[in-house]
């Protein structure tokens, strides 16, 4: 038998919304919460669905279903965590693993629903992934929570708002623009009820978004953020070097460009004059590279002094910073420099 559990049969406007291309935007539609007694209905299906629907967890679950007043979505959703928690031992075992708010390699180990209990069972698979990518993101573990996120179908959760915000975070912090995006839109266009805080956060992350420009000093910062985050969670993945890969080479591209039209101004001001001694092709280097300002790909990660830049190249670049960059951008680099110099090679 198959669960005919999703809320959104309860009601007309809790339907999947509109913009990806995937199973979780399918549609532009509108998001909004179940109602108390539109909740209970489902708790009630997905018991009988377990076969506990003549058990004495039907009176126990019962208190948590009961509001003075009507309450927020929020509420909605941790009555039906109380409930999953107490009837189902899965449930009961991650929310307890997920007790401890401190982030370990036994993090990494938290098992969400299956994708197919998650098919017959989507009010407790959706909602528990949920749970489980909001107490991800809430320990900075962004990598895996965006990667959750985008298993969760928000016209499944109790709480839509709550889950599109938390994704949105995630992937507001990862740059992933587009995807980012979507799901703001689908956050503030989309979604019913919306609390004040999460408008207004995501107004903010939604302005942030759009004036990400590739290749940018801004993106560069956000990038470095990014790795020192991830290494914070001693994490060194490939995914890690990758990123640190491309700071580099956005940086070096960066000098290159002003370097260039530093030489076009000087150029066109001395009739065609050479450039200054101290801002020829030397301050180019970055990535313990000279010349062309390109960063050798095959260094990178594969020396014991991995990241450390020469002499020469070092001071080159500080050169180049102190004259183009903005103090904070280049207080930001030399202290990103000076990590990866400390930091043992990659095995």
């Amino acid at each position: 038998m198959r669960s005919t559990l999703p809320i959104t049969s309860l009601m007309i406007t809790l339907v999947v919304a509109g913009g990806r291309s995937d199973s979780l935007f399918a549609n532009e539609e509108v998001y909004s919460a179940p109602s108390q007694e539109e909740l209970r209905l489902s708790v009630e299906e997905w018991l009988a669905f377990k076969g506990l629907g003549q058990s004495p967890v039907v009176d126990a679950v019962e208190p948590f279903l009961k509001f003075e007043s009507d309450p927020q979505a929020e509420e909605l959703f941790d009555a039906l965590m109380r409930t999953l928690y107490l009837a189902d031992d899965d449930v009961r075992a991650l929310v307890d693993q997920c007790r401890d708010l401190r982030y370990g390699p036994e993090v990494l180990q938290l098992k969400a629903p299956t994708a197919e209990r998650t098919a017959t069972e989507p009010l407790l698979g959706h909602n528990v992934k949920y749970f489980l990518a909001r107490h991800l993101s809430m320990l900075t573990a962004y990598n895996e929570a965006a990667e959750l996120f985008h298993t969760i179908d928000p016209s499944y959760v109790v709480d839509p708002a709550g889950c599109l915000f938390y994704q949105s975070v995630c992937e507001h912090h990862l740059l992933m623009r587009e995807d980012g995006l979507e799901s703001l839109d689908a956050l503030l266009n989309r979604t019913e009820n919306l609390p004040i805080r999460y408008q207004k956060l995501g107004e903010l992350m939604l302005q942030d978004l759009e004036g990400v420009k590739e290749k940018s000093l801004g993106e560069v910062a956000r990038q470095m953020k990014d790795v020192q985050r991830r290494l914070d969670l001693s994490k060194t993945d490939e995914g890690v070097q990758e990123v640190e890969n491309k700071i580099v080479e956005t940086l070096d591209e960066l000098i290159k460009k002003l370097e260039e039209q530093q030489q076009q101004a000087q150029a066109g001001g001395s009739g065609g004059g050479s450039s200054a001694p101290d801002q020829g092709a030397s301050d180019t280097y970055l990535g313990g590279i000279k010349g062309e300002g390109l960063t050798d790909k095959k260094d990178i990660g594969n020396k014991d002094n991995w990241g450390d830049l020469p002499p020469k190249a070092r001071e080159a670049a500080k050169n180049m910073l102190d004259r183009q960059f903005p103090s904070h951008y280049r207080q930001a680099v030399e202290e990103y420099l000076k990590k990866l110099a400390d930091r043992p090679a990659p095995k």
